[in-house]
């Protein structure tokens, strides 16, 4: 993606949700008027970087005006009204003090138009610059001066409301999500879409997608977390991320934050979840991209001892596997007609049976390549089920000749890029 794309294209997402407000006390007081063709209650939401929470609602009315009242001021964040299950339109409120705001806007064919706030300098500047990234959005193809408009454009609305939830929108429009540019100080970004948005963002388009430069990031964000509230977030959410990543390596950085969470440097949470990210970091800290393979010293067919440090290649591709499981004997199948055509080429295989049927493993075996190294733990005195995280089979590592794991849980695809990438 272009940086002229992914300005246009972050702008739009963060733009639509967001208004705010200025009053005195508390309490609030929020007058809406519909026009067009419209029908039903009016739901007033907070959105937060998690869910969306109602805060009142407002059954039909005759000629579209809708009051929301309240004695209670409202949390700072970014408000939705929400009709028929559908989106009309959001606003901010950027002060937990009394709230009196007046909006209107015209509803035709399922379309939010002619969104008007009242005496709200804040959001009227904030639907002004809605209309503006719209218009932008309509080019094809932005040009170097169009992104200078729209940082001049930004930059000028966030010094019009300064000290707003809409000045921390407009300072996100066309800066790159790096963590210094996230506000996280400021607990009211926990009350609009803006994390959920830019943090992966930034590990998606900007940080390598490699421990070493993602590890950094992590301390950075959390780093900054200066508001306790946001930064127990921004832990959780990023142990949820790297947790749920499908690239190979983010476990690295799962376990680097699932520490965190261990050792009490972030939120403390209760102790059966204390409990399971302790397991998670015991099955997969000792067998990292970038670690050396923890040894395996297992007899194979022939009773012989074979020890996965001493096998002498150029690189090692060590399975997991169960002769019972249909996906290991495809996996392993496609392995070995990958690895046909590296024959010539220094590669072995260590293949590790997961169970402790003896004669089903040798009956398995006899059909496949006799080249391979095959072995068992008979008794499971190995401990490989930790030490590699074998929860399932099959499991694959690639491992170069120094025995460092450079391949993790990968699949017989991963493994062709990998090695067409380093031999070929």
């Amino acid at each position: 993606m272009s940086a002229l794309r992914y300005i246009c294209i972050s702008a739009f997402i963060l733009l639509f949700g967001y208004s705010l407000t200025a009053c005195p006390k508390r309490g609030y007081h929020i007058v809406l008027n519909l026009t067009g063709n419209h029908n039903g209650q009016v739901v007033l939401a907070l959105e937060t970087v998690g869910k969306v929470v109602v805060i009142d609602s407002i059954p039909i009315v005759k000629k579209g005006r809708y009051h929301f009242r309240g004695t209670e001021s409202l949390t700072p964040g970014q408000y939705t009204f929400i009709q028929n299950n559908r989106l009309l339109f959001r606003f901010l409120i950027s002060r937990r003090q009394k709230s009196k705001l007046q909006f209107s806007a015209h509803i035709e064919g399922g379309k939010t138009t002619e969104i008007k706030a009242f005496r709200n300098a804040e959001n009227e500047a904030y639907f002004g610059m809605q209309r503006f990234m719209l218009d932008i959005n309509r080019t094809a193809n932005l040009s170097g001066a169009d992104v200078s408009m729209i940082d001049r454009y930004t930059d000028s609305i966030a010094h019009q409301v300064p000290n707003t939830l809409l000045a921390i929108i407009a300072g996100n429009i066309s800066k790159p999500p790096l963590p210094q540019n996230l506000f996280l100080h400021d607990r009211r970004v926990l009350n609009t879409s803006l994390l959920p948005v830019r943090i992966p963002s930034l590990f998606t388009h900007i940080v390598p997608a490699h421990p070493e430069f993602v590890i950094p990031q992590i301390d950075s964000i959390l780093n900054l977390c200066t508001d306790p509230k946001v930064k127990e977030w921004c832990g959780k959410f990023l142990l949820d991320y790297f947790i749920s990543s499908d690239i190979m390596g983010m476990e690295n950085a799962a376990v680097y934050v699932a520490k965190k969470f261990i050792n009490g440097e972030l939120y403390h949470a209760n102790q059966d979840i204390i409990n399971e990210l302790e397991t998670y970091v015991a099955f997969n800290e000792l067998s990292l991209i970038g670690l050396i393979a923890p040894e395996l010293s297992l007899r194979d067919i022939d009773e012989r001892v074979v020890s996965l440090s001493q096998i002498d290649a150029d690189y090692v591709v060590l399975i997991f596997f169960d002769e019972d499981c249909p996906i290991c004997r495809e996996e392993i199948t496609e392995i070995d007609r990958l690895l046909q055509h590296y024959q010539s080429d220094d590669v072995k295989v260590y293949a590790v049976y997961t169970q402790d049927r003896y004669d089903a493993w040798r009956k398995y075996v006899a059909t496949l390549n006799p080249q391979w190294i095959w072995v068992w733990d008979h008794d499971f005195s190995s401990g490989f089920h930790k030490l590699y995280g074998v929860t399932g089979t099959p499991s694959v590592y690639l491992l170069d000749r120094n025995k460092t794991i450079i391949g993790r849980r990968i699949d017989a695809h991963v493994l062709k890029q990998i090695l067409s990438y380093l031999i070929d």
